[in-house]
């Protein structure tokens, strides 16, 4: 598995490079509003479901006690989208507001900034 995962990083790789190289020639015009939430993992959720992509975790965290926590990036486009309407609705927080995260780094804090990115 971790083969085939360093694998697709390279092909990944070569595709943001092409992009980039594309932007900085004009040929692509940069977004006026750009998320990496919305527009770069979703997309790549979108393209495991279609099976343009081969399924590879989007977040693997090991613990110091070797516990892991997987989750794919439906799954963390999902939670990430669910904290970010807790953070929205239930805490008031709005696109362009600051926020603090004091947590160690578990799954939740990474969720949490995904989050932060998705709500703005």
């Amino acid at each position: 598995p971790s083969r085939t995962f360093h694998g697709n990083i390279r092909l990944l790789t070569s595709q943001i490079i092409s992009y980039y190289e594309s932007i900085n020639q004009c040929k692509k015009e940069l977004p006026e509003y750009f998320n990496f939430a919305s527009d770069v993992l979703d997309e790549w959720a979108r393209l495991e479901k279609d099976g343009r992509k081969p399924a590879n975790p989007a977040f693997w965290w090991v613990g110091a006690e070797g516990e892991e926590v997987k989750w794919s990036f439906g799954e963390l486009g999902s939670l990430s989208r669910k904290a970010a309407n807790v953070l929205g609705e239930a805490c008031a927080l709005q696109r362009g507001d600051r926020a603090l995260a004091v947590l160690p780094r578990v799954p939740e804090w990474w969720l949490l900034s995904v989050a932060c990115m998705r709500a703005g």
